[in-house]
C-alpha cells in the first residue's frame, strides 16, 4: 500500500508537468470506452435482458413454416387451447387477441389499444402488479368476460396522471364499463396493451387466438417442435380451413421472433465499437511510449540506484491505468448522455418494448472491467519495454533527446499500423452500411410514401351493424376526410399497408384450373388508393364509387400476377375467386358470395407487398366492401406537411361526428423506418460515426508518433540543413518513415475488410468487399494520415539550424 500510494503522489507530479499529453490519453479513451459502453447499455438491454417475465428463456413462439422458411404464428380456438395444455411437454399456454376500442365516458374519447387474454396471463409471466392485483381464472366464468381491467403502467400514468385513487373505479371501453383492480409493472408492456382484459375462448370453432407456450423445464426445442407437429397435423385434419398444409412447426425463443437478423447487426456493432477501444488504447500505448522514451535517462538513474524492475513496470503500469480510470469516468458521462440519443435511433420495432436501454449496474461494472483492461492494454507493453533502460548510453548522455530502441520504434510502428488496418475496416464498413442504405431507399416501391399518412377511425361498436349501414358509414367519414382542408386524396385500404399487401392465400383461376395450388395476396381497397399512392395503371380500368357500393365482383391484379399465372393470355375479362374471402368472424359483415368469381378489369403495376427486400407477391385488389370491420383504416395523402394535416383531420372528423375516434395515426415514411429503412440507417449512422472516431483516432496517434520522432531527430535535421539540405528534402525524409508503416496498415486493412465480408453482409447488409467503397475509404485514409504526418514534417523543416545543433 506504501508502494502503491508513493506511486500515485509521483503519477500526479507528472501528469502535472505534462498536461497535454495526459489531455490526449484520457481522451483517446473518454471516447473509446464511452462509444463502447453505450453500446453496451443497448447490448445488454436488448440481448441479455430484454424480459422482466419468470423463466423468459422457456417462453417460445410456435411459427407454422412453408417450403420458403415463412409462415404466420400459431392461433388457436377453446378446444385445440386445452390440447396444446395436454401437451407433455408445455409447462402452460396463455391466449392473447388484440383490438383498439374506444375510451368512453364524459370526455371525448380515445382511442386505445386493448389485449384480451385467457386468466392465466399474470401467472404465466410471472410479474406481480406495481398497483391492486391481476385477474385469475377464478375472475372469468366460462366462455365470458370478466368486467375487470388492468391498466399498463404507462397507460395509467399518461390517462390518469399515476393516480392510486384508480383502483375500483370503472373505465369506459365502448361504452362498457370495467373494473380497474390493477396497474401492470412499469416493463410490462406485452403486446403493446394499454389495457388488459381476461376472456375465454367462446365454443366456436372459428374464434381463434394467438397462442403462446412455455417448455417444461429441460425440453429441447426440437422434442417441443416434435410433438406439436403430432397436434398440428391432427388440427388439419380437423379444420382444414384454418390451417393450411405442409406447414412445419418451429419453436423459437422470444428474442429470435421479434429480433430477426438485429440480434446479429447488434454484435457486429459491439464489435466495431471494441476496435475502436483498441485504436484509443493504441493511441494511449503509442503516447506513453513516446513519453517514457523521453523519461528514459530518468528511469536509468532509478535502476542504478536500485529500482527493481517490477517498481519499474508497477509505477509505469499505475500512470496508465490512472489514465483509463479517468477516460472510463468521463466515457460514463459519454454514456449517460448519449445512450438516450442512441435507444431512441434504435428502430421501433426491432427490439422488445419491454427492454429497458439505460446504464445500469451491469453496464457500470462492465465500464469498470473495461477500465482496468484498457489499462493494462495500454500499458503493459509500454510498461516492459521501458523499464529496462540502457544504463551506460543514458547516463553519460548530456542531451534530452534520445534516439530510443529499435525496438520501440518496431512497437510505434506495429500500433500504428493495427490502428490504420482497424480504421480502414470501419471506413469500409461505414461505406458497405451507408450504401446498402442508399440502395434500400431508392428501391422502386411501386407507390409514392410521401405526405401520407394512415390513419385508424373507430366507430361506437353499437353503431352500424347491418352490412349496408356500415360500408354508407364508412364512405361517409372517407369523404368528409376528403373535404378537409389540405387533403389532396383519402382512401380506405382494409387490408393492405403499404409494403405489406394483405393475405396471403389460395385462390383459383377459372381459365387455368389446373395450376397448381396458386397464392395471390388480396388486397381490399377502394378506388381512391391510385390518387393516394400515387400508383400506375397498366391497362383496363378501376372500379368505381358505384361498385364500392354494391361490393361488385370485379378486382384488378398486379403485374406479377400476370407474368407468374398468366403468361400471353389476355388479363382482362379473366374470372379469379378465393374461398379465403368468406370469413365467418361475428365482429365482421360481409357481401352475398364474396367467394364468387371474380372479374378482372384491370392490371396495377407492382407495388411492395412482402416487405421492402423480398420479391414482389401476386396480388388482387378488391372493392374493400367484400368484407367490412367494425372500424375503418384510411390512407391520406396531404397537400402540405403530414403532422399538420392529421390534427386538421382529427379535428374535422370530432367536429362532424363527436363520437368519432380518429385512433392511432403515423406517416409511411415512419412505418417504411420500421420496416428496414430505419434499421440500415441506424447501421450507416452508427459505424459512421465509429469509422470518423476511429479516423480522429488514428490521425492523433500518427500525428503524435511523427512529432516525437522528428522532435528525436532534431540535431540530425540541423545538421543535414547546414549541409545544404532543402526544406522539400527534409519535409520527403519525414515523410517517407511513415509510408511504409501506413502501406502495411492499408493492407492489413483490406485483408481485415475482405475476410469479414461475410458477417458484413449478413449484419449490416453491405458488402466491405466493394472496389469502390475500399478505394475511397483507402484515399481518405491516406489522405488524413498524410496531413497528420505533414505537419510536424514542415515544422521540423522550418527549424533554424544553429538552434537544432546547440547540445543540451
Amino acid at each position: 500500500m506504501g508502494n502503491l500510494l508513493q506511486d500515485l503522489r509521483f503519477t500526479f507530479r507528472q501528469f502535472r508537468q505534462s498536461p497535454g499529453f495526459v489531455v490526449a490519453a484520457i481522451l483517446s479513451l473518454m471516447l473509446g470506452i464511452g462509444a463502447t459502453t453505450a453500446i453496451f447499455s443497448v447490448v445488454y438491454a436488448i440481448l441479455f435482458d430484454p424480459y422482466p417475465y419468470k423463466n423468459s428463456d422457456r417462453m417460445v413462439h410456435v411459427e407454422l413454416r412453408d417450403k420458403s422458411g415463412h409462415g404466420p404464428l400459431l392461433f388457436v380456438n377453446g378446444s385445440e387451447y386445452q390440447q396444446l395444455r395436454a401437451a407433455s411437454s408445455i409447462d402452460d399456454v396463455f391466449l392473447q387477441q388484440n383490438s383498439t376500442r374506444n375510451l368512453t365516458g364524459d370526455q371525448f374519447p380515445v382511442s386505445v389499444n386493448v389485449g384480451t387474454y385467457s386468466p392465466n396471463l399474470f401467472d404465466y409471466m410471472g410479474v406481480p402488479t406495481i398497483l391492486g392485483r391481476s385477474f385469475s381464472s377464478a375472475d372469468v366464468s366460462s366462455g365470458g368476460t370478466a368486467p375487470i381491467a388492468v391498466l399498463s403502467y404507462l397507460f395509467w400514468q399518461k390517462q390518469y396522471g399515476g393516480s392510486h385513487d384508480i383502483l375500483s373505479k370503472p373505465i369506459e371501453l365502448d361504452h362498457k364499463l370495467y373494473t380497474v383492480i390493477g396497474v401492470a409493472a412499469p416493463r410490462f408492456t406485452w403486446g403493446d396493451s394499454e389495457v388488459y382484459l381476461a376472456a375465454n375462448p367462446t365454443a366456436d370453432p372459428h374464434d381463434t387466438w394467438l397462442s403462446f407456450i412455455k417448455l417444461k423445464p429441460g425440453v429441447k426445442h426440437p422434442t417441443a417442435a416434435a410433438e406439436l407437429q403430432i397436434l398440428i397435423d391432427r388440427f388439419v385434419q380437423a379444420d382444414p380451413k384454418d390451417f393450411r398444409k405442409d406447414r412445419r412447426v418451429t419453436i423459437v425463443t422470444l428474442n429470435e421472433e421479434v429480433l430477426g437478423r438485429f440480434s446479429g447487426t447488434l454484435v457486429l456493432l459491439f464489435g466495431a465499437v471494441l476496435a475502436l477501444l483498441l485504436i484509443g488504447c493504441a493511441n494511449v500505448s503509442i503516447l506513453l511510449l513516446a513519453r517514457g522514451t523521453a523519461r528514459q535517462h530518468e528511469l536509468a538513474v532509478r535502476v542504478s540506484v536500485g529500482a527493481a524492475r517490477f517498481r519499474l513496470i508497477q509505477q509505469l503500469l499505475t500512470e496508465a491505468l490512472i489514465v483509463s480510470a479517468a477516460g472510463a469516468l468521463l466515457g460514463v458521462l459519454v454514456a449517460y448522455l448519449g445512450v438516450g440519443t442512441l435507444s431512441s435511433m434504435v428502430p421501433y420495432y426491432s427490439f422488445p418494448h419491454e427492454a429497458s436501454i439505460r446504464v445500469n449496474g451491469m453496464v457500470l461494472l462492465f465500464c469498470a472491467l473495461l477500465a482496468i483492461l484498457t489499462g493494462a492494454l495500454a500499458g503493459i507493453s509500454p510498461a516492459w519495454q521501458l523499464s529496462r533502460p540502457a544504463l551506460g548510453q543514458l547516463i553519460q548522455s548530456s542531451s534530452g533527446k534520445h534516439p530510443g530502441s529499435a525496438r520501440g520504434h518496431l512497437m510505434h510502428r506495429l500500433l500504428i499500423a493495427g490502428q490504420l488496418a482497424l480504421t480502414l475496416f470501419l471506413m469500409a464498413g461505414a461505406g458497405a452500411a451507408i450504401k446498402s442504405f442508399k440502395a434500400l431507399t431508392h428501391t422502386p416501391l411501386g407507390f409514392d410514401p410521401s405526405r401520407v399518412f394512415a390513419l385508424d377511425v373507430a366507430y361506437p361498436k353499437s353503431a352500424n351493424p347491418t352490412w349496408q349501414e356500415r360500408i354508407q358509414a364508412q364512405e361517409n367519414v372517407r369523404k368528409a376526410i376528403e373535404q378537409t382542408p389540405g387533403i389532396s386524396s383519402a382512401s380506405v385500404s382494409t387490408t393492405w399497408f403499404p409494403g405489406f399487401g394483405g393475405f396471403y392465400t389460395k385462390i383459383e383461376l377459372q381459365s387455368k384450373p389446373n395450376l397448381s395450388e396458386p397464392q395471390a395476396v388480396l388486397t381490399l381497397v377502394s378506388p381512391q388508393i391510385l390518387s393516394t399512392l400515387r400508383m400506375p395503371l397498366v391497362s383496363g380500368r378501376m372500379f368505381d364509387d358505384a361498385e364500392i357500393m354494391r361490393a361488385a365482383h370485379v378486382a384488378l391484379v398486379n403485374q406479377v400476377f400476370v407474368k407468374q399465372y398468366l403468361g400471353d393470355s389476355d388479363p382482362l375479362g379473366q374470372h379469379v375467386r378465393s374461398p379465403m374471402l368468406k370469413i365467418e368472424q361475428p365482429n365482421l359483415v360481409s357481401t352475398q358470395s364474396p367467394d364468387d368469381w371474380l372479374e378482372v378489369i384491370g392490371v396495377l403495376g407492382d407495388a411492395r407487398n412482402d416487405g421492402l427486400t423480398r420479391p414482389v407477391r401476386p396480388a388482387i385488389f378488391l372493392p374493400y366492401s367484400f368484407v367490412l370491420p367494425p372500424d375503418e383504416r384510411l390512407l391520406v395523402r396531404s397537400s402540405g406537411d403530414s403532422i399538420t394535416a392529421v390534427r386538421t383531420v382529427k379535428q374535422h372528423l370530432r367536429e362532424t361526428n363527436a363520437e368519432l375516434v380518429a385512433g392511432r395515426d403515423h406517416t409511411l415514411a415512419w412505418w417504411l423506418d420500421t420496416q428496414g429503412w430505419g434499421r440500415e440507417r441506424f447501421i450507416a449512422t452508427l459505424f459512421t460515426l465509429f469509422a470518423a472516431l476511429a479516423l480522429i483516432l488514428a490521425a492523433t496517434g500518427l500525428y503524435s508518433v511523427v512529432s516525437y520522432a522528428v522532435t528525436q531527430r532534431t540535431q540530425e535535421v540541423g545538421i543535414r540543413m547546414s549541409l545544404g539540405a532543402q526544406r522539400s528534402s527534409i519535409v520527403r525524409l519525414v515523410l517517407s518513415s511513415t509510408a511504409f508503416t501506413l502501406g502495411v496498415g492499408l493492407a492489413v486493412g483490406f485483408v481485415l475488410s475482405l475476410a469479414l465480408n461475410r458477417i458484413m453482409t449478413s449484419w449490416a447488409g453491405g458488402s466491405s468487399r466493394d472496389p469502390l467503397t475500399l478505394l475511397l475509404s483507402a484515399m481518405l485514409l491516406v489522405l488524413v494520415a498524410t496531413v497528420a504526418c505533414l505537419i510536424p514534417a514542415w515544422r521540423a523543416a522550418s527549424v533554424d539550424p544553429m538552434q537544432a545543433l546547440r547540445l543540451e
